[in-house]
């Protein structure tokens, strides 16, 4: 699966374990709603590491909390 593909999953799962809206996500993070549509939609093949990072911060985590998961273990991505 392509980047984008795990990010939209693993944001998608942590959005859920912490009860927190899309909208909610836009507002903390500073992302518009169409730079989250294109990722939950998978529009884009990679995300760009300043989206990332304003997710984490919005979300309260760490990058390597956000990636400590199974999703991102690279015999699951496709990186051509």
């Amino acid at each position: 699966m392509n980047l984008n593909k795990a990010f939209a999953m693993r944001l998608s799962k942590i959005l859920n374990e912490k009860h927190i809206s899309k909208y909610r996500l836009e507002k903390e993070s500073g992302l518009t709603h169409s730079a989250l549509r294109y990722i939950f939609n998978e529009v884009n093949e990679n995300v760009h590491f300043s989206t990332i990072v304003k997710v984490c911060i919005a979300l309260n985590m760490s990058l390597h909390d956000f990636f400590n998961d199974k999703i991102f273990n690279l015999e699951n991505l496709d990186v051509d």
